[in-house]
């Protein structure tokens, strides 16, 4: 099913729901409208959906980024903000960055004024508009089916860019990479005859070893590469360019790095194309690198592969981003079939055996580990529903402390970990969590159910009961229940939620209950896609919940305090509210809150509540010199952090409100961008609406902190 493009009920105007991805979007008109059906195939990009509506003009909420082209896709240029556009009588094609892909095909003048709030667009007279849109969701479209021996293993990666819609450097934005297909462990290697597998002319060969096969496998997708067994791990390209892989960075470290590289260079080559802007990190490499990115644009990927690998990787260490997630796995059969996943995303695969522990690194988690069952308890009560005491084995929740998995330092902004065993920071990825067939649309209303089984807990429950759904654009259903029986919770897991946040007590037995305990290991199927488990030991029900159908869930792997877990709770539903993933949720919980790395995600970590009214999520870090709070006219320095999303994964760019005329236009995501504002610029772009800040390493919100309690406690 597509997307839905409806005419408005509160007010003149279109709503785009994607009921897939569960996205909604909404521009304005003058008049009122009836969208009715027009030519898909009229549109230069691809679109699923298409309606026609005539008006005058059209008004687009938020700091959306939009651009003008000719109707056959030609940029003519950005829209920007606090800017005026006005354009003659032709064919134009505008390109919005909405949740979904948004395009509008219109023959007008165009008056444009764009501000911070809002662009405004008119046309004169009412003027028919085509309204064309996509949805961003991605999935396998087909499924290999591998022996458990790496050779085999290696023919399956090579199948992986058949998904690549181009070989372009437009191959770097996310909607033109595509779903490497599925794999199932069988008898037989069977690669569907109907993938069409680029002829690149690139070939890696590595030794047909599953510590080999993970690391190269998003290497081998992003290239196009023919991945073959050789004793000499090493790039080549039928052109005559070879690169050894085996340096003294480390097999993993120089794979890592090629991507990286490759990745970045494609980024600021493909400026060149059909997007051309101002880029951050296209700036940062000009500054140290003499590259002809004209030329290089129309080069074949062989050739500018050669060309890239030329720049020593020392000089680029300003304009790499941050990457968005490291995954380690175990180096057997078993990985396999998770691996199409880590790969869509991007993500960097490193192997890790079981003879690397313990460390130092261990035993500090051990203790620290330990140490949380002494001192954070969110205590136990379910000696009084006459249940067996705690020292059963039952009751633990929580895996034995030779199941934990600690996973080092890396400079992404998520870990994540394949196998058995539970990492101690981090995601834990369940094969369950990726059945992506079986997600069903919605009507794009985000579903939220909060249960709260104990009095004493109430702060929590009240505290998110006020922050969920406390958006303009996106709709939102919050429903609360207190004091839940066995019957209600069991008809509740069942229920289609987007969210299904649980305050109480909870071990390995279940969720206790006024009347009793509901144990997630007897449901057949939960109709929740994101569960957050508020309570001890809730690590066993939370994977319990995944493999019943959930997405993701956040669970606690052992005892935590009521008083930190209000924290955790309120900040949790901060960032889900406002559009972070489960997983940099969790980081940023992990970093800001006294308790948060006493949890972790199981599932799906890129899963995300709601869309972004920044467009993609960000992270405000606000510095400034003197020790007083900045007034109005203080200058303040500030790291904005451009965090992924489902609808802005790697590879998407961000802009910002915050920039001057002397700062790029735009950044990669995920990645940094520093800016200078004065206090009052700061508060008229966050002042409005609640984003998350950093103020001297705490979390605060800016519509709490800008003219607000949070400021005059500086």
């Amino acid at each position: 099913m597509g997307p839905r493009i409806n005419s408005l009920g509160e007010r003149t105007g279109v709503e785009i729901l994607d009921p897939i991805e569960s996205n909604r979007y909404v521009f304005y008109t003058p008049e009122s409208v009836s969208p009715t059906p027009t030519d898909t195939e009229a549109f230069t990009y691809p679109v699923s959906v298409a309606r026609e509506i005539t008006v005058s003009g059209i008004t687009f909420p938020n700091n959306v980024t939009a651009v003008v082209r000719e109707d056959d896709g030609s940029h003519l240029r950005d829209v920007g903000h606090e800017r005026t556009h006005e354009l003659d009588a032709d064919d134009y094609l505008l390109e919005v960055s909405a949740p979904m892909k948004l395009y509008l095909r219109v023959s007008s003048s165009l008056a444009i004024d764009a501000t911070t709030d809002r662009i405004r667009i008119e046309f004169g007279d009412p003027t028919p508009v085509e309204v064309g849109t996509r949805s961003s969701h991605n999935s396998p479209a087909a499924t290999i089916t591998v022996p458990d021996d790496a050779e085999s293993a290696l023919a399956a990666i090579s199948a992986f860019s058949s998904a690549l819609k181009t070989t372009s450097p437009e191959r770097s934005w996310p909607t033109l990479r595509g779903h490497p297909p599925r794999i199932e462990r069988g008898d037989e290697l069977a690669i569907p005859s109907e993938l069409d597998v680029p002829d690149t002319g690139i070939t890696i060969r590595v030794p047909a070893d599953y510590e080999y096969v993970y690391p190269v496998a998003p290497l081998a997708y992003y290239l196009g590469a023919d991945v073959v067994p050789g004793e000499e791990p090493t790039l080549k390209t039928d052109e005559g360019f070879e690169h050894r892989l085996d340096t003294d960075r480390g097999f993993e470290d120089e794979v890592a790095r090629v991507l990286k590289q490759v990745f970045v260079l494609d980024c600021a080559t493909r400026t060149e194309g059909f997007h051309p802007m101002d880029l951050d990190e296209r700036r940062a490499v000009e500054a140290v690198a003499s590259l002809d990115f004209s030329a290089l644009y129309d080069a074949s990927l062989a050739e500018r592969l050669a060309t890239y690998l030329s720049v020593p990787a020392s000089v680029l260490t300003d304009a790499m981003p941050v990457w968005n997630r490291v995954t380690h796995v175990r180096p057997n059969p078993g990985s396999l079939e998770l691996l199409p996943f880590v790969v869509e995303e991007l993500s960097l695969v490193r192997v890790k055996s079981g003879a690397s522990e313990p460390s130092p690194t261990t035993d500090a988690r051990r203790a620290e580990k330990r140490d949380a069952l002494r001192s954070f308890k969110r205590s136990s009560q379910f000696a009084d529903l006459g249940l067996p005491s705690e020292s059963d084995e039952r009751a633990t929740g929580v895996p034995e402390e030779s199941e934990y998995v600690p996973l080092p330092e890396a400079d992404a902004m998520e870990r994540a970990w394949v196998g058995d065993g539970t990492p101690v920071h981090g995601a834990k990825l369940l094969a369950s969590a990726f059945d992506r067939n079986r997600v069903e649309p919605t009507d794009s209303v985000i579903d939220v159910i909060v249960v709260c089984n104990d009095e004493q807990m109430r702060e929590e429950w009240d505290a998110v009961s006020e922050v969920y759904g406390t958006r303009d654009v996106v709709a939102f259903d919050v429903d609360c229940r207190f004091g839940v029986s066995t019957d209600e919770l069991r008809d509740l897991l069942a229920e289609d939620h987007d969210l299904f946040h649980f305050i109480g007590h909870i071990d390995g037995r279940g969720f206790a209950c006024p009347d009793g305990i509901v144990d997630a290991e007897t449901l057949s199927e939960t109709g929740a896609k994101t569960i957050l488990l508020n309570a001890c030991r809730s690590h066993d029900q939370g994977i319990a919940l995944v493999e019943a159908g959930a997405r993701a869930a956040i669970v606690s792997w052992g005892d935590v305090d009521n008083l930190g877990a209000v924290e955790v709770g309120e900040t949790f539903a901060r960032l889900l509210n406002y559009g972070f993933s489960v997983g940099i949720a969790l980081e940023i919980v992990e970093e800001y809150t006294s308790i948060g790395r006493h949890y972790v995600v199981v599932g799906d970590p890129s899963v995300s509540l709601a869309q972004c009214e920044d467009r993609g999520p960000r992270l405000f870090d606000l510095k400034w010199d003197s020790e007083t709070p900045p007034g109005p006219d203080d200058e303040l320095d500030t790291v904005v952090t451009n965090h992924p999303s489902p609808a802005y994964s790697i590879g998407s760019v961000a802009n910002s409100f915050l920039m001057s005329e002397e700062d790029p236009d735009f950044g990669i995501v995920p990645g940094s961008q520093r800016f200078t504002n004065t206090g009052e610029e700061l508060e008229e772009v966050l002042g409005d609406y609640s984003a998350p800040i950093v103020v001297r390493d705490e979390l605060r919100w800016s519509d709490k902190w800008f003219g607000g309690d949070d400021a005059a406690e500086e």
